[in-house]
């Protein structure tokens, strides 16, 4: 199969992984940045929901299963305190997001086997019956909300790496940030208008 080029509506930037500064503004407003987030990517392994459930997140588990340490890159973005973003208490929400997700799904197939029913019957649909539907209905709503990414993560995306993992490409939701990154790397980064991919 040959390789097809996808060209981006928006140039991306392909900067070296080793090598890569941020500017010290925010990505997301373009105020002057007061801290720093970690932007962690892993590659090549299976991906948890909760860190707990990683055998790699615990250092005397690898130990004792001879668990080789996973390819870690992390990428240090310097933001303003409004847009700094930790994942402290995430994975607890998201967990119980799923937990709900699940009951959710429960009730609203018996609320639609009742409502089946009384159609059936041509009777009056049960109230219970529609306040199962509407519970469905809000903890889909719910884990959209949790499970969609933060203003910091759709402001510097990550679409993807090189065959060797030397590049990364990113992408900018804010082209004069684009313009400072693209200064702050003069030598490690530069624009990318398409890709060729297999």
């Amino acid at each position: 199969m040959s390789p097809k080029k996808y060209y981006f509506d928006e140039p991306l930037v392909r900067v070296s992984l080793s090598r890569v500064r941020f500017p010290k503004i925010c990505p997301v407003c373009g105020a002057p940045s007061t801290t720093t987030t970690r932007y962690t990517i892993e590659t090549g392994r299976k991906q948890y929901l909760l860190r707990s459930w990683d055998p790699y997140y615990a250092p005397n588990v690898r130990r004792r299963q001879g668990i080789i340490t996973p390819n870690l890159n992390v990428l240090q973005i310097n933001v303003c305190e409004k847009h700094y973003y930790s994942d402290e208490g995430e994975y607890r929400y998201k967990s119980l997001c799923l937990v709900t997700d699940g009951l959710a799904i429960a009730f609203m197939v018996f609320g639609l086997m009742f409502i089946g029913d009384a159609i059936s019957r041509s009777r009056a649909i049960p109230f219970w019956a529609m306040i199962f539907i509407y519970f469905f209905i809000l903890s889909m709503i719910a884990s959209a909300i949790a499970f969609r990414p933060n203003k910091l993560l759709r402001s510097v995306r990550i679409i993807g790496f090189d065959p060797g993992m030397q590049y990364v490409l990113l992408a900018f939701e804010n082209p004069s940030y684009r313009e400072v990154f693209l200064k702050e790397n003069p030598m490690n980064s530069e624009l990318v208008s398409w890709v060729l991919k297999a």
